[in-house]
Formats: C-alpha cells, structure tokens, sequence
C-alpha cells in the first residue's frame, strides 16, 4: 500500500526543513525525473512541446526543457506569464539557449505534449482561453504527459467545467511529484491522469514521506484464503447466510461468487420454495445456527420485512447492499449491529447519508467530495465499514481510506455489484475482519474484470464471467510461501 495525501505542500517544507533540500533543488530533482521518464518514452530528435504556466509547476518544465534540449528539439508555450520567483529564474536560465519560445501552437506537430499550466493547487478558475487552449491540445495526435496532475483539476480531483462539460488536460501519463496525491484519483479525474508515476525529488519516498490516513491500494495487497490444513471440512470455511428477497437472481449470483470464493458452506434463506437455487447452494427457510457471516440487501426489495432475527444477531457480521438503503428499518439494523458493511453506490450513499445523519446531498456532490465524505462517515460510525463503488472504489473504516484504482468499465453492468456483494462475504464468512474482507473483496473483483478484459471484448463481461473466472487469480507468491 502506498500513501497518498491531499495536500503535499508540507512534505515539500519538510524535506527543506530535514535534509536542507531548498526549494530550487526540489525543483531540479524534479526536472531530472521527468528527463529520465521522457528519454525512455521518445527517440533521439523528437519534437517536444512544454506548456508551462506562471508558478512553480511551469517552472518545474522550465527546467525540463533546458534537460531536454540537447537530445530533442523543444517549443515553449507561456500562455499564463511568469509569476513565482523560480519560474522567473527557471526562463532566465533557459533564455540563455536557443531555445524556441511559441506565441501559437495552432498548426505545430510535435512528438509529445507536457502539460504544466496549473499544478497541484488548482483552485477550479478557468478562463475561456486557457480551456480553448487545454481543448486544442487534447485534439493534437501526441504523447501525452502531466507535471504533477492534469491541468484543470482540482485537489479533489474535479475537473474544470464550462457549460456543463469538463475540461482539463488528458494525460497519457501524469508524473505527479514526490507523493500520490489524492486529486489523481477522483472518480472524475480517471478519464484525465492516465498512468502515474512518482517523481522522486532527492530522496526516497520513505524518507520523504510521513504516513498518511490514505492508502492506495495495488493487486500486491490481495491475499486470497490459501488453505493450508488438511484436517479440515466444509465447516471449517465458514457458513454463509443469504437472505433472497423479491429478485432471485440477485442472491442466487452473490451465492455463488460467495462459494467460489472459497467459503465452507453457503445457504440461501427464503421462505418461498424455489427450483433454481444452484444445486451447490443449500436452501433454509430460517438461518443455520451455524453462520458466519450474513448477506442481505441485494435483489431484496424496498417494502420487504427484514427478518427478526438479524436484529437479535449482533455479533455475527453482516453486508448490506442496494434494496436495504431504502428500508424503513435500515437505521434500526445498523445500530443493532456491531459488525456492519455497507456497499452502496453514490445514489445509494446519498439515501445513507439522509437516514443515520441526517444530511441531505446529490450523486454529484458526493462524487466531487468522495474522501472526506467517506472519511467523516467512518468516524461517526465506528461500527461499520463502508465500501463506497465508483470508478476508483474507496473502502473507509474509522477515519481510514483505502482507495482501489483498478477499477474497470467492464464491471459496470448489471449484477456485477451482487457479484461484489458475494466475494466480500465469502471472505467474511471464512474469518477476514470486516476491512479485510473490504480489501480483497475490492482487490478481487476488479482484478476478474480486468483479466477478462484480456481475452474477451470488455462490453461482453457478465456476473457469471467474473465468478467463473474467480478459479483463476492466483494468490502473491510472497504471501503462499509465508503460508506453506
């Protein structure tokens, strides 16, 4: 897990303040990552074009291209001027060479694009010419590459808006400074930062850093349930329960990703008599004595009764999921509840976040305000654990992020969140605490889509494709050798 931060301006006075690193060497350690990024991406004489604004991030490319200019051929764009003292030293140094400083860009051709017009602190003004500038660029057939984040976008990870459509720089890459920082990855950004990278300024990450409450996760966090002991049987895998509701299938699907994810026993509770349970899956009318863990929500229906029983079953944990957000003894479940995870989606939260705390938000509020939104949800509610889907899915629990970016578009079609729903349980039900079970519930899910998307179109993946494909993801080597 890596940390990620809102703001690193601090981590930047810090490493001053520690290492006596000033300000310009930051700045030339900087440009020097960049240059040796950029030389294993482009061929000898290539035409380099670097957009730079008037702070410290356009003073970042100023240096760059002074790097770049004896192996390619390099264009300054200045749409904004000089402001900050470095940016004014950077150019002086650059003006030094025969550098060609660009008054129009309109017809150039170039190789590659470094945008450097705003940084990091960008507070969400942008004029019409800037944004016909960013437009124009995005059109142009090059390489595509961001000092820091993507012009346009905010801390939060929000891009620009000008009559209700986004602008901000698309990035094939975005060489972010230092640290991860949180505006890379807002639901909103995805479609603008394209691949980071960290630049170190002079020292490592570990030393640059401090830790965070923020950590982005990558597949090395999976640790899928490896089975070591032989004297075992099927109950010594947990028993999960999934109560079925209006929608069948919903339960049925959730089933079956919850067994194939390894738990010991699964049954569908449901007073109706149903032929099309999988033959795999039990069928109860009441709850085993026996569960582990408790599936209720999807496919469930809103005006449905929740059964009494899982408001006398505290210490078992349980998911809730879609149908249950809206039930009129939602808040009544949750507080009865000591062990609690929920898995809305950004409607779904906003429904939430109405009933236990009485705060009215839109989806798009939300969505712009993701992280301090789940952050302060988890500290009021210390008895739960939020999974908050969305295009980079985020996991909260008492005041602890952990964000998941491998999120894919594949995933996004009907039942792939009773799919989700499912393998969080069947980690539940085997013994993960809630946050783990979060973790690699998440880590899981996105890692199918994205090994599906490898062999087959990624519009064509269904539920059934990423429980099928369940079988398949094999476990961190590092983790299977510790457990053997």
């Amino acid at each position: 897990m890596n940390n990620v931060f809102f703001d690193s301006r601090f981590l930047d006075k810090r490493a001053i303040d520690n290492f006596s690193l000033n300000s310009e060497i930051l700045m030339e350690n900087a440009a020097y990552g960049m240059y040796e990024f950029i030389k294993r991406k482009l061929k000898k004489d290539s035409k380099i074009l670097l957009v730079c604004g008037s702070g410290d991030n356009g003073a970042d490319c100023l240096a760059l291209a002074r790097m770049l200019l004896i192996r390619y051929k390099v264009y300054i764009l200045m749409p904004l001027g000089n402001k900050s003292e470095l940016n004014k030293l950077q150019l002086k140094r650059l003006l030094s060479t025969n550098i060609c400083i660009l008054d129009d860009i309109e017809t150039l051709q170039c190789d590659c694009i470094i945008d450097a017009i705003f940084g990091a602190g960008y507070k969400g003004n942008m004029d019409t010419k800037i944004a016909k500038l960013i437009n124009t660029l995005n059109q142009k057939e090059s390489l595509k590459i961001s000092c820091d984040i993507p012009s346009g976008i905010d801390l939060y990870g929000n891009p620009s808006s000008i009559d209700n459509h986004f602008i901000a720089f698309r990035a094939d890459f975005t060489l972010t400074m230092g640290s991860l920082k949180t505006g890379l990855f807002g639901d909103y950004a995805k479609d603008f930062v394209g691949k980071i990278k960290v630049i170190n300024l002079g020292i490592s990450r570990e030393l640059f850093e401090t830790d965070s409450n923020i950590k982005l996760l990558s597949k090395k966090d999976l640790k899928l349930p490896i089975r070591k002991n032989k004297n075992c049987n099927k109950g010594t895998f947990g028993h999960l329960s999934v109560f079925m509701g209006d929608k069948q299938g919903a339960s049925m699907m959730a089933s079956l990703a919850a067994f194939r994810t390894g738990t010991g026993l699964v049954s569908i509770i449901s007073d109706s008599n149903t032929e099309q349970i999988p033959m795999e899956i039990m069928h109860n009318k009441t709850m085993p004595n026996n569960t582990t863990a408790i599936l209720i929500g999807m496919g469930f229906g809103i005006e449905r009764k929740i059964p009494d029983i899982l408001f006398k079953t505290q210490n078992i944990p349980m998911l809730l999921d879609a149908d249950i957000f809206y039930n009129k003894d939602f808040k009544k479940l949750v507080n009865c509840s000591k062990n609690i995870i929920l898995t809305p989606h950004p409607k779904e939260f906003s429904k939430i976040l109405k009933v236990l705390d009485n705060i009215e938000l839109d989806t798009q509020s939300i969505q712009k305000n993701r992280i301090n939104l789940a952050i302060d949800f988890s500290k009021k509610h210390t008895n739960t654990t939020l999974i908050l889907k969305g295009a980079n899915t985020i996991v909260a629990n008492n005041g602890k992020i952990f964000l998941n970016p491998l999120g894919t578009n594949s995933l996004a079609k009907g039942g792939s969140g009773d799919c989700l729903a499912g393998i969080i349980g069947g980690f539940l039900a085997q013994g993960y605490d809630s946050i783990n079970s979060s973790i690699n519930g998440t880590l899981l899910h996105t890692l199918l889509g994205k090994k599906l998307e490898k062999k087959q179109n990624n519009f064509s993946i269904t539920p059934l494709d990423l429980i099928n494909q369940i079988r398949y993801i094999k476990p961190n080597k590092k983790i299977k050798e510790k457990n053997e």
